[in-house]
């Protein structure tokens, strides 16, 4: 995970030109348009955001009443600046509290392809359970996926630069497959008031089929939907339990 760049974080997915008010937007009218909106008891939707980050989309869906929960908590400690009073819980996905957070909730996310931190198939059917069981009967489940096997380009380079004034950032990555794992090893020169310093971040995810969510989510209880291009062009899976 990003345990050592939550300072940066948002900096290096702004200048990729990354656009939560956008996404946000979108996200709203798919849920909205899957009867979200009503909510459970005819009041505001509830929404649980699962790996909420830094709380970016969070705190556009102001529409909904909010929790957050993510595994890192430094990255809650930028969503609670983000989202005052609203409420974040450090949490696993795959062993989430459904009475803890205070659920059921009308809708369930998972965004920003969170979920191939998950690195097999059991893991990835744990999560979706666990998100599943935090849903209202005819709630919604959203999950935002990353990469299918094969996609990946392997041997090519990437690189991300942030120029501001205060602060000069170049993240550098060559990927690799193992298995059905993709190997991110994330090298960040990083140029600020103090100097410059090198920092590593290694991340290691799984890459699953469309098909494979689809099983996860039909083994959770839910009639499983996959929605093209998405929010970023990977496009999106819901899942809805049967009222």
């Amino acid at each position: 995970m990003f345990t050592k760049s939550q300072d940066w974080y948002d900096l290096v997915y702004d200048a990729q030109g990354k656009d939560y008010e956008v996404e946000a937007a979108t996200i709203r009218q798919m849920l909205h348009s899957r009867d979200v909106s009503r909510g459970g008891a005819g009041g505001r939707p509830r929404l649980l955001d699962v790996a909420c980050g830094t709380g970016r989309h969070l705190a556009l869906l102001d529409d909904f009443d909010r929790v957050g929960v993510d595994l890192d908590p430094g990255m809650l400690e930028r969503a609670a600046e983000r989202c005052p009073g609203v409420m974040l819980v450090e949490g696993d996905m795959r062993t989430l509290d459904p009475g803890g957070l205070g659920a059921p909730f009308d809708a369930v996310s998972c965004l920003f392809a969170s979920i191939a931190y998950m690195r097999d198939l059991q893991s990835l059917a744990e999560a979706v359970g666990s998100m599943a069981r935090c849903i209202r009967s005819g709630g919604v489940l959203a999950i935002e996926p990353f990469l299918e096997p094969g996609v990946v380009e392997l041997g090519r380079p990437w690189a991300t630069f942030v120029d501001r004034p205060e602060i000069k950032i170049a993240r550098m990555d060559v990927p690799r497959v193992e298995g059905r794992c993709l190997q991110l090893e994330f090298e960040y020169l990083i140029a600020d008031s103090e100097g410059v310093r090198h920092v590593h971040e290694s991340h290691r995810v799984g890459l699953f089929t469309r098909e494979e969510f689809g099983s996860a989510f039909r083994a959770a209880g839910l009639e499983w939907s996959f929605v093209e291009p998405g929010l970023s062009g990977r496009g999106l899976h819901f899942g809805r339990r049967p009222d």
